[in-house]
């Protein structure tokens, strides 16, 4: 496999897409850019390199919000074009933390860029509806679902990179040889014409290119390998290098506790991210941030890259992601009308040890809403709303209560050991 070189010329392996890669820029790049800077007085100020694409929006409006003043943070944004020009820009010093997917932090670290974790930003979804990054095919193709890929020709922004090992993955756990398929890279922008022309039989693309394939051209979703390998699967987060983390512990931790408050708003106020959007791509589905990051998913992540020649040998992922970077599990809740549940990756649980935990609420009914107590949590969906809410808390000993209020009432419980 290339090494990263410190030059001017990129190391395709490390372009990703896991957020959503360069070529997104095109779409993204004025919204982005666009976020308020507050003048900094007596301010620590932290150059931070992103990239354009919505996902890592949650930063511009917590400037906006002021949660980085608060902290004594005054953000220098950088807008760079890939993942591979993130890595590199840590790597020279030209910038303190970059927000970029943890395929290339892993790349990275086993080519001896010694990157470090500082707060984790986002996870995938549940299922091809409510996913961002999917395989498309054409409507009218005779490919309905992922064992008649075998023999197909799927894009992928760059070989080597995170689709590979994703799709490869879940077409192994589909029961489907990931050998059989042929992988073609081109970039995000050119996939939509190059699926219709028939140059390839799918493309795994990500927004806004998913929504236009779907909504414009027919295209249909035919496989969802983020959801496939495990609901809320490790997207990305921000990271600087360890020897930086070590000498900025006090100013790394209040960035981690701004960029986790600017996390959790931009999850509650979907709206006010799809504003700093371009008006066109504002229907375009969102990724579910959330400061928890699964360790336990973020090292079959690891494994599938080395399984499928991605990286050479795994990273130390406790050097990768230090215990100042909350650990726990992504649950999916759902109220309705007649049932509220709780799953972890799809099964019913009844018991849960005590810890930091993130809620992915799915309130269906207009007339009831999901509520969570329980010691130290006290939380509650809106009776007359519907939608998707996200709390983040720590869960202790004892005996919680899940519901769904109103007549008659719903209960279940939940013991925390």
């Amino acid at each position: 496999m290339t090494g990263i070189r410190r030059s001017n010329r990129p190391t395709r392996v490390l372009l990703t897409a896991l957020v959503g890669a360069a070529i997104v820029s095109a779409t993204f790049s004025g919204a982005a850019a666009s976020a308020p800077r507050t003048e900094a007085r007596s301010l620590a100020t932290i150059t931070v390199d992103t990239l354009p694409i919505a996902n890592a929006l949650p930063m511009d409006l917590g400037i906006k919000k002021g949660f980085f003043t608060a902290q004594g943070i005054d953000i220098n944004k950088r807008t760079l074009q890939s993942g591979n020009d993130v890595v590199l820009a840590l790597a020279n010093k030209n910038g303190e933390i970059g927000y970029l997917g943890y395929v290339p932090m892993m790349i990275a670290r086993t080519q001896g860029i010694q990157v470090q974790t500082v707060a984790n930003s986002e996870v995938e979804g549940t299922s091809q509806a409510d996913n961002w990054q999917n395989i498309l095919v054409k409507g009218s193709s005779s490919i309905r679902n992922p064992s008649d890929l075998a023999g197909k020709t799927i894009a992928v922004n760059t070989l080597k990179g995170v689709g590979e090992v994703m799709i490869k993955a879940a077409l192994k756990k589909s029961g489907v040889n990931p050998t059989s398929v042929k992988l073609l890279a081109l970039p995000f922008p050119a996939m939509r014409a190059a699926l219709q022309n028939g140059q390839v039989d799918a493309i795994w693309t990500p927004e806004p290119f998913m929504s236009a394939a779907l909504n414009t051209d027919g295209a249909r979703i035919v496989m969802a390998p983020g959801p496939v390998l495990g609901r809320y699967w490790p997207i990305g987060g921000y990271a600087a290098l360890q020897s930086w983390t070590a000498a900025n512990a006090s100013l790394a931790a209040k960035f981690r506790l701004a960029i986790n408050q600017s996390l959790a708003y931009a999850q509650s106020h979907p709206d006010e991210i799809r504003d700093l959007l371009p008006a066109a791509t504002r229907n375009v589905r969102l990724p579910i941030w959330t400061p928890v990051i699964d360790r336990d998913k973020l090292a079959a992540l690891a494994r599938y890259a080395k399984e499928y020649d991605v990286i050479s040998t795994l990273p130390n992922l406790t050097l990768l992601v230090p215990s100042t970077v909350t650990g726990g599990k992504t649950l999916q809740a759902t109220g309705g009308n007649k049932f509220v549940a709780l799953r972890l990756d799809g099964r019913s649980i009844k018991t849960l040890k005590a810890g930091r935990y993130t809620f992915v609420v799915t309130d269906q009914s207009k007339t009831r809403a999901f509520k969570l107590t329980g010691p130290g949590v006290n939380k509650s969906t809106s009776v007359r709303g519907t939608g998707r809410s996200t709390w983040t808390v720590r869960l202790k000993r004892g005996t919680y209560l899940f519901s769904a209020t109103g007549s008659p009432p719903l209960k279940h419980k939940l013991r925390v050991t």
